[in-house]
């Protein structure tokens, strides 16, 4: 089984927890009490304990996760209430603009009706007549 020295040390890890292996003075791994000494029931509690720091790593990158979205959302959080604020100042300028449209609208009109209007021909003062 190849894997890193830390993968093989969950692996150990998992194994001293359930109480299937205890540790040698070598430092090695040694069969506990209750094993029968067979390579394919050592294969199959190593395979349980890989598979059990796996499930422990999950559970651990799940809680990160949950931890790091409640922060996000926290931080989302107001700034959507800026985000609103912002949108409702702009409702309040907009309609001002427009209420203001609405009381100035025959005025301009009327204006700009009077100078298209009223025509009044008269020469530019920088024209030049030849003789």
């Amino acid at each position: 089984m190849g894997g890193s020295v830390w993968g093989r040390h969950l692996v150990q890890e998992a194994e001293r927890k359930r109480g299937a292996l205890r540790p040698r003075g070598s430092g090695g791994l040694q069969q506990g009490a209750g094993g029968r000494g067979e390579v394919g029931g050592k294969a199959r509690r190593l395979k349980q304990a890989k598979e059990e720091a796996q499930m422990e790593v999950e559970q651990y990158r799940r809680e990160r996760e949950q931890e790091f979205q409640s922060k996000q959302q926290a931080a989302m959080g107001s700034q959507g209430n800026l985000s609103a604020e912002v949108e409702q100042a702009t409702r309040r300028q907009v309609q001002g603009m427009q209420s203001s449209q609405q009381r100035n609208r025959e005025r301009v009109l009327a204006q700009l009706l009077g100078m298209v209007c009223d025509v009044r021909p008269q020469v530019h003062p920088n024209y030049r007549i030849a003789v």
